[in-house]
């Protein structure tokens, strides 16, 4: 195996521990407990500066609203790690373009068979356009 191959190989990348509750995670959202949508969650092997030698997770996060529209894919990676601490300490802020403002909801993770049904249903990934 060259250094290019070795380059891509994932098998020795680091993993964070803080981030396996958002490894294909799903977490409710909702305001005065009424569910307004989920947040999808995945976890990628990212490379990073200086050079883009140091071996990083990025933590990608998908709001799927309850009356059926998708925002787009956003990252969050450390150190700062802004949406995971928001999501671990129970709250989620995220643009919601449906009303062209920012929206503060409550957020729980899902775990179970409801997670993997939604997690399925949800299409964590997938472009808004790319729907069926």
């Amino acid at each position: 195996m060259g250094w290019f191959d070795t380059w891509f190989d994932e098998a020795d990348w680091p993993k964070d521990p803080r981030l396996d509750p958002f490894r294909d995670g799903v977490w409710r959202l909702s305001l005065n407990g009424e569910t307004k949508g989920w947040v999808t969650t995945s976890v990628t092997p990212m490379r990073s500066f200086p050079f883009f030698w140091v071996k990083l997770e990025c933590m990608w996060n998908q709001v799927h609203w309850a009356d059926g529209k998708h925002e787009d894919v956003d990252e969050d990676y450390g150190p700062e790690w802004f949406a995971v601490e928001e999501l671990l300490a129970g709250h989620f802020t995220t643009f919601d373009s449906r009303f062209d403002r920012d929206a503060t909801l409550d957020a729980t993770v899902v775990t179970g068979p409801e997670r993997d049904r939604l997690w399925a249903q949800l299409k964590h990934g997938s472009e808004p356009t790319a729907r069926t």
